[in-house]
Formats: structure tokens, sequence, C-alpha cells
């Protein structure tokens, strides 16, 4: 590809070694760049996808052969490396276990029943995020759909209205006006909308296929407590799984076959892409290029060297263990099997069935601190869809190759000898 300077630049001002994402940016810092730079970074960043990984690649002999035959050197492959780039990762996401098998885990806490449960345990009384919630149960008891469904549906409506909801209700004394009063006055609207028609609204496409939506404009001002809690409720879309999936999930991710087909997987997407990254940093001149690539795979040098050295980031073992196995136990369940049941169709329904269950995109909110005596003041200028640039390419690739590494596995291999850091 033809090196875009002046876009890596732009990327870099906004989102870089710490500021690692838009949704960090927004929700973390309160620093969120205009819309027109987000959506000049959203083309950056899928032109970088598109050039910089190897989606094609076939099974290398380091992955396909250890899946097959050694499991065990297959664990000592990933593990070793993983170990190499350890802090590297740990400061891009990875919570530095002293083991690769506490990667393997499924946070039950994301079902949407526990999720939900726990927003309205904790949301603070009249705040943004207790008008946001009463509005998704209120779309979800009109028209019987899951509460995840129903936050998409509802957050799309308010990115939607947005632009002309905010200055109808701007007070004419030119007081300054908050989110609690936007969400308060959007729950009630929401609310008549729904009761006149009462019926499911249609799933909509698949924003990774389309232009990314997103709204900005007109302000409203909310504390940065109450920035947080916004931020937490509107999370409800993607907690998209049942508990009885997440506990299906985690009878799933704790059997060896399964936990090897994920680390095969890995390295044959990290080896596969070392050729395309290692031209990319040739033409932009620097590592930092590859940023956006860090929730798969890290440089162990580091990204103030111009040496490279992928490592795979065990991150994203924990990230598919939360966001693709479940949909697989979904698929385990739909048909009334058991976790020992789990076959290469099932594998490749799963992932099929994560992506059409919006896994992987979230609708934010863009938050900015306010400059002035308060530093707690924070305004709300309007909403981003973010959806994983690789989304496409990333669920193709899984849902021809987690498969295949799954089938070559023998079933029901005893547990690999564990590692932990430190042991020789």
């Amino acid at each position: 590809m033809t090196p875009d300077r002046h876009g890596l630049g732009v990327y870099l001002q906004s989102v870089n070694e710490e500021v690692q994402t838009l949704k960090m940016s927004s929700e973390l810092w309160f620093r969120s760049p205009p819309l027109h730079e987000i959506n000049v970074n959203d083309r950056f960043v899928r032109s970088l996808v598109g050039a910089g990984l190897e989606w094609t690649a076939s099974a290398s002999t380091a992955c396909g052969e250890h899946a097959e035959s050694q499991p065990d050197r297959l664990w000592s492959k990933y593990w070793d490396a993983a170990t190499h780039s350890r802090d590297i990762a740990v400061h891009f996401g990875a919570p530095g276990h002293r083991t690769l098998r506490e990667y393997f885990t499924v946070d039950t806490g994301r079902s949407g029943e526990v999720a939900l449960a726990r927003a309205r345990r904790t949301v603070t009384a009249h705040s943004p995020a207790d008008y946001l919630l009463q509005t998704i149960d209120r779309v979800s008891a009109a028209t019987g759909a899951a509460p995840a469904q129903s936050c998409r549906r509802v957050m799309s409506l308010l990115s939607r209205d947005w632009p002309r909801s905010v200055p109808a209700h701007q007070d004419p004394s030119g007081a300054a006006l908050t989110a609690s009063q936007v969400l308060r006055e959007f729950r009630d609207s929401v609310e008549a909308r729904t009761s006149a028609r009462r019926r499911p609204h249609r799933a909509s496409p698949d924003p990774g296929t389309g232009p990314n939506p997103g709204t900005g404009g007109p302000s409203v001002l909310l504390t940065a407590a109450e920035a947080r809690e916004l931020a937490s409720s509107y999370m409800l879309g993607r907690f998209c799984f049942t508990a009885q999936e997440c506990l299906m999930a985690m009878r799933l991710v704790g059997t060896p076959r399964l936990q090897a087909a994920l680390l095969a997987v890995q390295l044959q997407l990290t080896a596969g892409s070392l050729g395309p990254l290692d031209r990319l940093v040739t033409a932009f001149g620097t590592p930092r290029a590859l940023l956006p690539f860090t929730e798969a795979f890290v440089n162990r040098h580091g990204y103030g060297s111009s040496r490279l050295s992928l490592s795979p980031n065990p991150k994203l073992i924990t990230v598919l263990c939360n966001n693709v196995v479940p949909a697989i136990a979904g698929e385990l369940l739909r048909k009334g099997a058991h976790a020992e049941d789990l076959d290469a169709d099932t594998v490749r329904a799963g992932v099929v069935a994560a992506r059409r269950r919006h896994v992987f995109e979230i609708l934010i909110a863009l938050f900015d601190r306010v400059d002035g005596p308060d530093p707690n003041t924070v305004q709300l200028s309007g909403f981003s869809m973010r959806v994983c640039p690789a989304l496409v390419p990333f669920t193709a690739f899984l849902e021809t190759w987690l498969p295949y590494h799954f089938a070559r596995l023998p079933r029901g291999g005893p547990a690999p000898l564990e590692r932990k850091i430190g042991d020789v």
C-alpha cells in the first residue's frame, strides 16, 4: 500500500500507546476527537487492516502439526512467545496472568440477565443512565426483545435523534442543558412511539458492512461520574448472551481440545502476518503504524524500535472466550447437545452466530471534559458506532480455521502440562 503518513499522524494524535482506542479516549480520558477526525481515523485503520493482516495464509507447520500430534508443544510455543513480550502485552490490555490456562475464562457477569440486574441495582436515580435503562426496559416490555437488542435499538434512536432533540429542549434563557433532561425527554418520546406501534423492530443491517454511523453536534452537560455510569449502562448492547450460554461456555473453554484450537488459530494469524506487517513498518518508517493490531499481537521490541518480532497478545484468547465461545455454546444449546458433543461444524456455526449477534460492535457516547473551574464537568456531544475494523476478515478467518484446527486435535486428550512465568 502507499503509506498515508498524514493519516498516521492524525491517528496518533488521538489514538496512540496511551490512549489506545477511541472508546478509551472518550470514556476514560474524556477527550473525544471531532467526528470528522474519527471518520478519517476509521478509514485509515481499515486500510491498514486490509494491507497488514494475512487472512488467506494456510495453517503453518508450526501450528498445524503441533496442534494435531503434540498439543503440549503448541502450548509451549505459544507461552514462550507470549512471555517474551509480557510487559508490552499487559500495557495493551492483557491481564498479565502467571499461567496460560488463566486466560481461558468466561465472565459470567457479561450475561444479559446478570448485567441488567447489576445495572439496575447500582444506577443512580434520575441520572442519565437511569433514564437510559428505563427506556431499554420499556422497549423490551413493549416488543419482547432481549435487553441487548433493546439497548442497541434505543442507542440507535438516541444517536439518530440527537442533532434535533438537543436544540428542541434548549432553555430559552440560555441555561446549560443537562444530559438528564435530554434522556428523560427521550425516554418519554420513545415510550410514546413504542406504545403506538406495539410490534418488534426489524434487525438493522450489520454496521460492519456499511458506512460508520455516528452523530455529533449540540452538546449537553453531565458530571464525570454520570458519564462513566452512562458508558457502563450502554454496554448492555454487547451483553447478548444468556446466563445458560455463559455457563456452557465456561465448560467449553475448560476443554483442552478447544483451548488448543484457539491457541493454534492465533499463532497462525501472527505468523502469517509478520511479512505484510514488516512491509508496513518499512513503508511508514515506524512500528507505531502497527498500534491498531495490538489486540491480536504486539511487537516484543516495543514501538520505539525499528526491529519487528511479533508475539501473540493473550488478551485475544480471553476476548474470544467471552465473545465467540458463548455463541458456540448457544449453538450447542439450540441443538439440545452437551459440551462433550462439540464438533467442528458447531464451532463454525458459533463463529457465524457471534457476528450475527453484534458482539464486535458498540455505539458509544462522545465525551469531552469541559475547560473551566469544575474539573468534573463533562459534555456529551454525540455518538459513534465502534465496529472492530477487522470484523469481516477476522470472523471469516475464524470461520475457516478455528473449526479446521479443532477437527485435527484429538478428542478427550489430557490437559497439557502447565508452566508458570519464572519456570525454567
